[in-house]
């Protein structure tokens, strides 16, 4: 039986869509590349904010429509799962009634039921493979849920309280992961500096990674979603001094201003971010910071905006996303006064952006002439796109290397870079 899954929102998402594409593979059935093909067809939704659950809707009933144009005697069958799922069960349910399987997350009996539409069930010879990633990369997910409770987000209504997985099955994974053909590991949880926290004890993120460098093949790991709340000098040390880990900092700050600061529940102050930045700049002049910003957040007003604007000018930020506001059912933020208009929000967004496009320019070029190692993504007619260590797969820049057949994803060489703008570098292979 042919199978494929569509895998939409976070890269935690694409952890559980690799582990459940990797049990449906050893059970038998056969991946195929083009959702038409497949006679199971499933689909991991995303819930977390309104342009999310549009996309997950518009797939849902794309995928859905593939029924009406079938060939005679085929069949196929959709399975729907995942926070869009948890968050509007009943909704789907009645409104989408072609969809066959309907469920939040998978459990025992889900994969059972789904599992046993395989009648030949042959996983002779089956060994672990990569379906969402190249090879080389390897996503690691270490926790489910969240605690923070930041009032806009609905993650922890979703996917619950943060737990924090087994260290042994991490490990197993991880390995599954190098054995496969992983040189980088992502390692990704909705806040992996709480690790170990909800046991009653500190956070044992540094034990777990230490023992992550030691597995043969890995080479880079790269760390995901350190919530400044957890975040101190101390374990920015102990984390960053281990052998394998990048210097990527990937440290959502949300946003600036202390009266929004504190609207959005954030657990943290200005002053502490402010020293966690300037630490990183001292003590790790060569790495790069990644952040998240919210604009158009309720009650924000123009100084609060003005605030963010002046930040990132006097703490330069190597990578940035943005997103306006979205209202989420279900949390505090919702209910919220004072409300920010779309087109302000969107206005807002452009400044952001187009401010922070020409100080991520001035960053890039700050590495022309220097001497890098990269990793290789791919290799097509002639050139290999690449990351340096600063940049997370499919999320940040790109670096391209031209005339170099010989290259194989997975590599990682010495390039000097000779170009850069705001998005991507171009670089010479150091043979």
């Amino acid at each position: 039986m042919k199978f494929h899954i569509i895998s939409l929102g976070c890269t935690k998402n694409t952890a559980d869509s690799e582990k459940i594409a990797n049990i449906f593979a050893q059970s038998g059935f056969t991946w195929v590349n083009n959702p038409q093909e497949s006679d199971l067809l499933l689909i991991n939704t995303c819930g977390f904010i309104n342009d999310a659950k549009e996309q997950s809707l518009s797939v849902i009933m794309e995928s859905v429509s593939l029924k009406d144009n079938l060939p005679s005697g085929k069949a196929l069958k959709i399975a729907v799962f995942g926070c869009l799922v948890k968050r509007y069960y009943n909704e789907i349910k009645s409104q989408i009634p072609e969809i066959d399987y309907l469920f939040d997350f998978f459990n025992e009996k889900n994969l059972k039921e789904l599992i046993s539409l395989n009648k030949q069930n042959d996983a002779s010879c089956f060994n672990p493979a990569r379906f969402f990633t190249p090879p080389h990369i390897g996503i690691l997910k270490i926790a489910e849920g969240c605690d923070n409770r930041c009032s806009y987000c609905a993650i922890p209504n979703i996917r619950g309280p943060f737990v924090s997985l087994d260290e042994k099955s991490i490990l197993d994974n991880a390995q599954e992961l190098a054995e496969s053909g992983a040189k980088e590991l992502s390692v990704v949880a909705q806040d992996i500096t709480r690790y170990g926290t909800d046991k009653g004890k500190e956070c044992s993120l540094p034990s777990l990674v230490k023992k992550l460098s030691k597995i043969k093949g890995i080479e880079w790991i790269r760390l995901h979603y350190m919530h400044p709340r957890g975040l101190t000098v101390k374990l920015i040390n102990e984390l960053y001094s281990i052998d394998k880990v990048v210097p990527y900092f990937d440290i959502p700050l949300q946003h600036v201003s202390p009266k929004l600061i504190e609207a959005m529940n954030r657990h943290t102050t200005l002053e502490h971010m402010i020293e966690i930045l300037s630490h990183i700049r001292s003590a790790y002049p060569s790495g790069a910071i990644r952040t998240t910003f919210i604009v158009g957040f309720p009650s924000e007003t123009p100084s609060d905006f003005n605030k963010l604007i002046n930040f990132i000018e006097e703490y330069p930020l190597d990578r940035v996303g943005a997103f306006m506001y979205s209202p989420e059912e279900g949390t505090p933020a919702f209910n919220f006064s004072r409300k920010v208009s779309p087109k302000v929000k969107q206005s807002r967004l452009d400044r952001l952006m187009t401010l922070q496009q020409l100080i991520i320019e001035e960053q890039n070029k700050k590495l022309i002439g220097q001497t890098l190692d990269v990793i290789v993504d791919s290799v097509e007619n002639g050139s290999a796109k690449c990351r340096t260590k600063f940049d997370a797969y499919e999320v940040d820049n790109s670096t391209t290397i031209h005339k170099c057949d010989s290259l194989k994803p997975g590599q990682i060489v010495k390039v000097k870079i000779v170009h850069a703008d705001a998005y991507d570098f171009t670089a010479e292979l150091i043979v």
